[in-house]
């Protein structure tokens, strides 16, 4: 009983990962939850050399959107999809910001 319950439990958590995967399977609802992400970067991620060429230190993920967002307002466009690209997390996601980087372009200097 114990181990269907526990298998039950692994199938949902497998689920929602791979639902969460799945929703961000563009560049720009990687970059909207960038936004919102006021947590501290990881180690690694504080040492990652920003396109000013500073290292990002604290910047957590909406700030690197604000950037972004200024840049593409300042019509510098390959510098702000360079800067919204750094703020997902997973190498895949900052691929897709990339390939998506006219809708995120639109995205950012709409708002």
């Amino acid at each position: 009983m114990i181990q269907k319950v526990a298998g039950i439990l692994v199938a949902g958590l497998l689920g929602v990962v791979l639902v969460s995967r799945v929703a961000l399977a563009d560049g720009l609802s990687a970059v909207k939850e960038c936004e919102t992400d006021t947590s501290a970067p990881e180690d690694f991620q504080r040492l990652t050399i920003m396109p000013n060429g500073e290292s990002r230190g604290s910047d957590n993920a909406a700030k690197l959107v604000a950037t972004a967002r200024q840049k593409a307002k300042e019509g510098k466009d390959a510098e702000a999809v360079q800067w919204a690209a750094l703020c997902p997390f997973e190498k895949s996601d900052q691929d897709l910001v990339k390939r998506d980087s006219a809708a995120v372009l639109q995205y950012l200097k709409q708002n």
